[in-house]
């Protein structure tokens, strides 16, 4: 019931946006100009963005007068190729404005507005690659820990989602999600791989600043413990369970399921 409840609001809120971005736009044409024109204002680009769960720089989205084609994004991957795609196969990140308006295009084109959700899951995604202007050398930087080995940390910008590599002395006590905060020595590419060298300062733990994506619920129905009853057949049922079995039906959820490691 929640959740098909925050599915119907997050519905309603894009009809409402819809609504705003097209109010003035008489058919296709000039709704897709629309669209265009809020999104060239309210979108900064380049942005990161990913097209079938790989990661791309987004140029430019544009519209060329063919209703048929819609909307299009110029994207560029990390191997420097330019791609030119439908705006509707693009995801941006989670949460940014450029994600609220490719979902209310894909409604108005009548398809499920949160597509990449259930073909990608966030987890599973490539990141986007740290690039050189995202580190200041001159500046302590905040990185993330996401993976620790011997000698390098697999680390994640903080409020970025640009990853590298850290090479630094004093590993042996960072552990995968701390906050390190690191002065720079040098940084360069190995591989199309970004590294960076220097000594860390300090540490610490802020659950807030990971910017972690809470697991999804997926609404299963109703679950009866009478019927559904765990224990063994010829056995007592034990005291603890009387009372879940007694208070009877309840709803059920499925949690997302994830790889560890």
């Amino acid at each position: 019931m929640g959740r098909k409840y925050s599915i119907d609001k997050d519905l309603a809120a894009l009809d409402e946006l819809i609504e705003e971005i097209t109010t003035d736009a008489y058919g296709d044409d000039e709704q897709l100009w629309a669209f265009r024109q809020v999104i060239e204002e309210d979108v900064t680009l380049p942005a990161d963005g990913f097209v079938i769960g790989e990661p791309v720089s987004v140029i430019e989205i544009d519209y060329s007068g063919n209703t048929r084609r819609g909307l299009t994004a110029k994207c560029r991957r990390e191997n420097g190729s330019v791609h030119i795609v439908a705006a509707s196969e693009l995801t941006f990140l989670e949460g940014s404005v450029g994600a609220r308006y490719v979902a209310a295009y894909r409604r108005w084109l009548g398809l499920d507005p949160y597509p990449g959700e259930a073909q990608v899951p966030a987890r599973r995604k490539h990141r986007h690659k740290a690039m050189d202007n995202d580190i200041d050398l001159n500046r302590p930087v905040e990185l993330i820990a996401l993976a620790v080995k011997e000698s390098v940390v697999r680390c994640r910008i903080l409020e970025s989602d640009r990853v590298l590599t850290l090479r630094s002395g004093g590993l042996w006590d960072v552990a995968p999600g701390e906050i390190v905060t690191v002065a720079p020595r040098k940084q360069w590419r190995y591989a199309n791989n970004p590294y960076l060298s220097g000594e860390i300062v300090s540490s610490r733990l802020d659950v807030s600043a990971l910017g972690l994506v809470p697991l999804k619920l997926q609404a299963m129905g109703t679950w009866n413990p009478e019927k559904e009853y765990w224990g063994e057949e010829d056995e007592p049922i034990e005291e603890w369970a009387k009372p879940i079995i007694a208070r009877g039906e309840r709803p059920a959820f499925e949690m997302e399921q994830v790889l560890p490691g």
